[in-house]
């Protein structure tokens, strides 16, 4: 093969890259939560946010998470990301309740493969007072 021509990759082979790279984000600290304003049309102040998942890839930028999140299903690092995501949206609504931001919402999707029976245990553990879920 010379270096001129295409390398073809199955769709195994670039989902096991894909998972590859996925985990070495998570363990790079490639992650980051970005906020959307949620906002009360009546009184048109903000009363929350939605903490929205993206990975900063090295070469390839800004990620939304359509182009990783299944791949983390399947690969098994589903767990590990929603329980970083859920820590990391728990210190971020410390420090807007610090600044008397209140009454303020974060909204926080989890993964309905982390919605089990022990769910309801696994959560105050991923969290610190005064972060609260509903």
């Amino acid at each position: 093969m010379s270096a001129s021509q295409p390398i073809e990759w199955t769709v195994a082979q670039l989902a096991l890259a894909l998972a590859v790279a996925v985990a070495v984000a998570v363990a790079g600290g490639q992650l980051d939560l970005h906020y959307q304003p949620i906002v009360d049309l009546r009184s048109d102040q903000i009363v929350g946010a939605e903490a929205l998942l993206r990975w900063r890839h090295p070469m390839l930028g800004l990620l939304p998470p359509g182009q990783f999140l299944p791949v983390t299903e399947s690969s098994g690092l589903m767990h590990e990301i929603g329980a970083w995501v859920l820590g990391a949206a728990c210190r971020q609504m410390r420090d807007w309740q610090a600044l008397a931001w209140q009454p303020f919402r974060l909204a926080v999707n989890v993964s309905a493969s982390q919605v089990g029976s022990d769910f309801d245990g696994w959560v105050p553990g991923q969290r610190r007072p005064p972060c609260r879920y509903r």
